[in-house]
């Protein structure tokens, strides 16, 4: 049994007759149940596994619709979930379809399941589907954003072929899985189409999939975050897009990045009272710039200039900054952002995809100024995608690394509350391939609802205990007694196969790594010899 053990309080999970996958949404506050799973699963409680808005999309208006999974135990399902839990999904039947193993660790049961989708790829681009694939895992897991927790995942992909190659955007595609852009012709959101379709490739892969990948056949910035996370093949951002997306689902959190839908979840609090002191190194700091402006355009540069004005609060203590983003700006011969007149050196990577950048911090005299972006190549794709401008206290603290509490605006401009970092963390720049420590340990004890360090205890001529590739794993071993636990064997600590004589047993390992602070993670199981 997996134990989450934070101060004095112990979570524990005992033996039951399994559990029921339980997907629902919410709106206007009526629950709708789209389906009921058994799985061969030991739990005493209810558990929420995802509550998180079913689309996330930058500065796309959705509907706000809550989308939830919950693990019952058998001993708390209703009679009539019970009864839609024997109707079983039928599984996709596509000719020219395929699924293949990309990781697989162990049995699904006791692994996060990850299945890949893709959208918009011909048959004649199964492979190049394939390989799209094999490079975002290779990027995501086997460099450093998601790397520790490798150990934990199976992972699928599914190939169903798409009559057309590409996805709807200004024209109209005939794809599997109907994925479109939305806005039409923006370098933004990419909305699901035909979401039962989706249901039935994912389930080609496994009978439990608890994160839908789809990647769409674009080699342009775009994507979705809440129920599936979705993606472009584009070699540029679709991985960076990927990671946020996953962020939101693996962590069920909202945004770090001023302007966004959703602030909610582990990297957020409304006030400076927050839920991350563990991760404070001394006393809080509060860092509070000042939102100057804000215009969220999409502006075609080649229609006019882009201007925009501001008041700069003082001439002394606050220092100027502004974050960029564009579309099409190849280089920066493409365009010019000036202050007042003057140039503005951009700080990013130029690319005819989505690009963000950063001005460098420079002081600036109190009182009115103008920004302006203007088309300065004349090559018909420079689009401004947004531009917001900061002042900075002298005492802001830049360093990469520190915890606080660190200031986060809505879409008017307006202070919503605080994110834990200034810039570290891939969900408020899209550049970054790191969490903050807060979101990291959130994504691990979030997993660890689900998964057990223990895969099973093989009892034979000698006891051996199978666990998770983990590092770092400590494991113990007692003689049960009447009460409970019983007496450690001293001499066993750390070995995985042991001899023992006839009697009960208890095996305890526990998972120790930097990157949880919040709670010990221990599981344990129960075995006798004969």
């Amino acid at each position: 049994m997996l134990r989450l053990v934070a101060a004095f309080t112990f979570i524990s999970i005992t033996h039951s007759y399994g559990a029921y996958l339980v997907k629902q949404t919410v709106k206007g506050g009526v629950t709708s149940v789209e389906s009921v799973e058994h799985i061969d699963k030991d739990i005493n409680q209810k558990i929420l596994l995802k509550d998180i808005r079913e689309s996330i999309a930058e500065k796309v208006s959705t509907e706000n619709i809550q989308y939830q999974e919950w693990l019952v135990p058998d001993s708390k399902i209703s009679k009539d979930l019970k009864l839609r839990a024997l109707k079983k999904q039928k599984k996709m039947n596509v000719a020219g379809s395929e699924v293949r193993e990309i990781i697989k660790q162990g049995d699904d049961n006791n692994r996060i399941v990850l299945t890949i989708l893709g959208d918009g790829y011909t048959l004649a681009e199964k492979e190049k589907y394939f390989q799209d694939v094999d490079r975002m895992v290779n990027d995501l897991f086997r460099e450093v954003t998601f790397k520790s927790y490798l150990p934990l995942f199976n992972i699928y992909a599914v190939f169903v072929p798409s009559r057309d190659s590409g996805i709807t955007d200004i024209q109209k595609k005939n794809t599997a899985f109907g994925l479109f852009r939305s806005p039409r012709g923006s370098k933004r959101g990419i909305m699901p189409g035909d979401r039962g379709a989706i249901e039935r490739a994912l389930k080609l892969s496994s009978d439990k999939v608890d994160y839908p990948i789809i990647i769409a056949n674009d080699d342009y910035y775009g994507g979705l975050g809440g129920r599936y996370a979705i993606t472009t093949r584009s070699l540029n951002s679709g991985s960076m897009v990927l990671r946020h997306e996953l962020g939101h689902n693996f962590s069920n959190v909202g945004e770090e990045y001023d302007g966004g839908q959703v602030y909610s979840g582990a990297n957020f609090s409304s006030s400076t009272r927050v839920d991350w002191m563990h991760w404070v190194n001394g006393e809080l700091q509060v860092n509070k710039a000042k939102f100057l402006t804000g215009a969220y355009v999409w502006k075609d540069l080649t229609e006019g200039d882009f201007v925009d004005s501001f008041n700069f609060p003082s001439s002394e203590g606050h220092n100027f900054s502004m974050k960029i983003s564009s579309v099409g700006w190849s280089g920066p011969e493409d365009v010019k952002v000036t202050l007042d007149g003057q140039e503005l050196e951009l700080n990013g990577v130029f690319t005819r995809d989505r690009s963000f950048f950063q001005t460098t911090r420079s002081a600036l005299g109190h009182g009115s100024h103008e920004i302006r972006v203007q088309d300065h190549s004349h090559d018909g794709d420079n689009v401004l995608a947004f531009a917001n401008a900061y002042a900075y206290p002298n005492s802001y603290n830049f360093k990469h690394g520190v915890v606080g509490a660190f200031n986060v605006f809505g879409a008017s401009g307006e202070q919503r509350g605080y994110r834990p970092t200034d810039n570290q963390c891939l969900m408020r720049d899209m550049r970054s391939k790191v969490f903050c420590p807060i979101d990291q340990e959130n994504i691990w004890l979030r997993f660890f609802r689900v998964v057990d360090l223990i895969d099973r205890v093989e009892v034979s001529d000698e006891v051996e205990v199978k666990t998770l590739n983990l590092p770092k794993l400590e494991t113990r071993w007692f003689k049960r007694s009447f009460w409970g636990e019983g007496d450690e064997i001293a001499e066993l600590r750390g070995k995985t196969k042991v001899n023992l004589p006839k009697g009960k047993y208890l095996v305890k390992v526990e998972f120790k790594t930097s990157e949880i602070r919040k709670e010990k993670v221990i599981d344990t199981k129960k075995f006798e010899v004969n």
